[in-house]
């Protein structure tokens, strides 16, 4: 009976299997649509679709966007198939209806120096109506030509490890008045940096120069890493900028940065990472990120003694990430509404004794103000409660929870008013 039966199945099985219609609903769809997706994809995997459809064998000719990237094949292999792959996109441009392209994207980690091969490329991509130019070329030096002056209908430019003079740099910003979104990546050979844009709006700067000058009326948002350098910075024409990062911003060094941002008086969000910022003074600022991720040897005793003064008036949230727990933060923001705390004491190099549990109540006392407080370690105690009017704890750990009820009798110290109390471990379970 039960052999019968397993028959039974497996004819019905067979039966349902034979029912089922494969539909292929990508091939239906519209040709904009088709193309938008492909526009998507590295240009490699766009032309191997062609073998997969037939009505996609010369579609890959008309996708508005190119990518081509040097990972995994030979040098000369990678040569020959972006200059046959420009070549059949010139013929088809002549045989096919082709709207052009839009978007056009180099990334080389395997640079041989053959700049003449890629001059080429980027000749051939300034003539279309580009939007986007990304170019990421390493390791050896690829300097900009000199020719690349007017991309009208450029909006978005991205170099990574290009070199590029003063005043080759400056004539293609010039030469690109639609531009919106610029980033410079690791490049080098410019002295003073100059940006002159009506039209743009984000700027990510990583690296260093002599003098950094942006004249932007429109612009919103700026990322500026030094990797410590030194610099003399220029944000004067920028007082529509409303989001400011700073990574790796030696404020020692740049003595007048401090200076520069507080003429930005329209700044809502200011994210500074790994800098040595003393004061924080800003009328209309509403979100602010403080960032400590390298781990400072005893020795350095600027880090150990710096004193942060946050005086936020209208600052609703703050997220403070420390890796050595040594600074000390006045904040005055009465209208703060919730604090991320994150203390990584991993990093903690000197010995954790009832000293530092003193100066952590001490910390956490200035943020008494929040109505949502977060902190990721437990703390004990023997001090006056430092948070007596929080109303909302949460507490996330990647220590095991060898007591949950000491645990909970601790934060019930710490914040003895607090209405709702989660506590998560690393297990990722959650108490209440």
């Amino acid at each position: 009976m039960a052999r019968n039966k397993g028959n039974n199945h497996d004819e019905t099985k067979q039966v349902l299997d034979s029912n089922v219609v494969m539909i292929d609903r990508i091939s239906n769809l519209p040709h904009s649509i088709i193309l938008h997706i492909f526009s998507l994809l590295p240009t490699v995997d766009v032309i191997r679709t062609s073998l997969i459809s037939k009505r996609w064998r010369h579609l890959w000719n008309s996708v508005p966007a190119l990518e081509f990237c040097d990972v995994g094949l030979e040098e000369q292999k990678f040569y020959n198939f972006v200059n046959k792959c420009l070549e059949n996109r010139m013929i088809g441009k002549r045989r096919l209806n082709d709207l052009g392209i839009n978007r056009f994207k180099i990334e080389m980690r395997c640079y041989g120096g053959r700049s003449v091969d890629v001059d080429r490329w980027l000749s051939f991509a300034v003539q279309q109506l580009l939007e986007e130019l990304d170019l990421r070329i390493q390791p050896k030096t690829f300097c900009m030509p000199s020719f690349y002056y007017c991309i009208p209908s450029l909006t978005v430019l991205k170099l990574d490890g290009i070199e590029l003079a003063d005043e080759v740099f400056h004539n293609l910003i010039m030469g690109c008045p639609s531009l919106e979104k610029l980033f410079l990546h690791y490049c080098f050979g410019f002295c003073d940096l100059k940006v002159s844009s009506l039209n743009l709006k984000s700027f990510e700067l990583i690296g260093v120069a002599d003098s950094i000058l942006v004249e932007a009326v429109n612009l919103q948002s700026f990322l500026l890493d030094t990797r410590g350098g030194d610099c003399d910075l220029n944000l004067v024409s920028c007082g529509n900028l409303r989001n400011l990062t700073l990574n790796c911003v030696d404020f020692f060094h740049i003595p007048n940065v401090e200076d520069v941002i507080s003429e930005l008086l329209i700044l809502e969000s200011l994210t500074v990472v790994d800098c040595n910022i003393r004061f924080i003074q800003y009328q209309y600022l509403k979100v602010l990120v403080l960032k400590t991720t390298i781990i400072e040897d005893d020795a350095d005793e600027w880090n150990h003694k710096m004193e942060i003064t946050v005086d936020t008036p209208n600052l609703v949230s703050l997220h403070y990430e420390d890796v050595n727990f040594t600074r000390k933060v006045l904040l005055n923001s009465p209208n703060l509404e919730e604090a991320n705390i994150k203390l990584d004491y991993n990093g903690v190099r000197k010995k954790i004794d009832m000293n530092w549990y003193v100066d952590m109540i001490d910390f956490l006392s200035y943020f008494d103000c929040a109505k949502n407080l977060m902190f990721p370690k437990k703390l004990r105690k023997f001090c006056r409660s430092p948070l007596p009017n929080v109303k909302h704890l949460k507490v996330e750990t990647r220590c095991e929870l060898k007591s949950e009820s000491l645990l909970r009798d601790a934060l019930l110290w710490l914040s003895p008013h607090t209405q709702t109390l989660s506590i998560r471990s690393e297990e990722n379970k959650a108490l209440s």
